[in-house]
């Protein structure tokens, strides 16, 4: 499956391991891994066990999870806060068929947070969509077990696909268009409150709702962009 694991700062070893063994488990494509806080490699290699030693190599590290998601089509993050700005309403068995669908033509990214804190409303705002996995009560998962849990969901979704989903927008044209969206909203001084990555999630929400293809994405950003250059000269500015 064209689906990637991330995992934003995590902060033991042994829980990237036993994720790169998850991948290998349930046919995920690769592990990204954002800042990692120890990359002990005797423990890493010890949990993924030899059929993670692949994912392991090839693990890509990178500094923030915008360059995480940068080649991926659809980014999905897993909480076990649900805030009232979080906005989650799917649990992991409702929203794993549509991760698989959309995983057929599309690069999709798994988005898993600290072990100590998950992950950050600004970091959950940049995904496209979010999920909970509902527990009998302590909600929060150790990072691993929600890994696997999440791809056996969608391994399982995978066998009763019928309808594909279409090639998306990648995370970069998604991102350049919310640029000019939110570059329109400044022009025309429609920020309703102070919070702008509150307000721009739930725009980002809405127009998920959408699945834009590329071309669809590049229409909206060039509608932007003719509307503020037409608003300046207007204003001349």
């Amino acid at each position: 499956m064209p689906i990637g694991v991330v995992l934003v700062e995590p902060r033991y070893p042994e829980n990237i391991g036993a994720v790169a063994r998850a991948c290998a488990n349930f046919g995920a494509e690769r592990l990204v891994v954002v800042n990692p806080q120890n990359l002990d490699w005797t423990k890493i290699r010890a949990m993924a066990t030899k059929g993670g030693q692949e994912f392991v190599d090839k693990m890509r590290i990178c500094s923030s999870l915008e360059e995480a998601l940068s080649s991926f089509n659809w980014a999905v993050a897993s909480t076990a806060r649900l805030g009232t700005h979080r906005k989650v309403y799917k649990t992991l068995r409702e929203i794993a068929p549509d991760i698989a669908a959309k995983a057929k033509n599309n690069r999709v990214a798994l988005v898993f947070g600290n072990e100590k804190w998950g992950l950050s409303n600004e970091e959950l705002f940049l995904c496209n969509d979010a999920f909970t996995i509902p527990t009998a009560g302590y909600s929060s998962l150790n990072v691993a077990q929600a890994v696997v849990l999440t791809l056996y969901e969608v391994f399982c979704a995978a066998s009763n696909v019928k309808v594909e989903k279409p090639k998306l927008a990648t995370y970069e044209e998604q991102q350049q268009m919310y640029d000019r969206i939110k570059e329109l909203c400044e022009v025309i001084g429609y920020v309703p409150h102070d919070n702008v990555p509150l307000w721009m999630s739930s725009i980002r929400r809405f127009l998920s709702k959408m699945e834009l293809t590329s071309r669809e994405a590049r229409m909206v950003q060039g509608f932007c962009r003719k509307m503020i250059d037409a608003l300046r000269r207007r204003d001349g500015v």
